[in-house]
């Protein structure tokens, strides 16, 4: 008897796990057919939230759960930095026939091998790791003069405009 009653627990407990596992899942950005639009990734689920940047189409994201009335929790990146946030559940789609992502070269206006790549869109922000000069990323979004990239290893931040190429 208790042996049944266990399993039946268990398998409630697997059961209400169902929804957040069926929820995680990759998306891209469509922000339509204007390779210049973004999305606003957003610090809440609703428009006048703080926006953390915006976001390119043929951006993927990771969907992390429903946030309700048309938003959806979502992370952009892995490696060892990711960006997490709000978009609009509309411009989130399995493919996008628009990729306004685009390969850019480090350089350095300081007169060094190298630059930090920031975990948020300010030069006094944690440093995620260092990018070599000529190395290639992608950028992927922007935030005032700062644009969001993602590096070979999925990792993102941020650059200011003047340290790509």
């Amino acid at each position: 008897m208790r042996k049944n009653i266990r399993r039946a627990a268990l398998v409630c407990a697997l059961l209400a796990l169902l929804p957040a596992l069926a929820l995680a899942q990759s998306a891209v950005i469509d922000n339509g057919s204007d390779p210049g639009s973004r999305l606003n990734l957003r610090s809440a689920p609703n428009r006048d939230a703080q926006a953390v940047g915006k976001f390119v189409s043929g951006t993927r994201v990771e969907i992390l759960a429903d946030a309700g009335d048309g938003w959806s929790q979502v992370k952009i990146g892995g490696g060892h930095n990711a960006v997490t946030g709000y978009m609009m559940t509309q411009y989130l789609k399995s493919a996008s026939s628009v990729d306004a992502r685009e390969s850019r070269q480090v350089t350095s206006p300081y007169g060094t091998q190298s630059v930090v790549l920031r975990n948020q869109p300010s030069n006094s922000y944690d440093a995620v790791t260092m990018l070599m000069v000529g190395e290639t990323v992608t950028v992927i979004g922007v935030s005032g003069d700062f644009c969001f990239v993602q590096t070979g290893d999925s990792s993102v931040g941020c650059l200011a405009g003047n340290e790509l190429k």
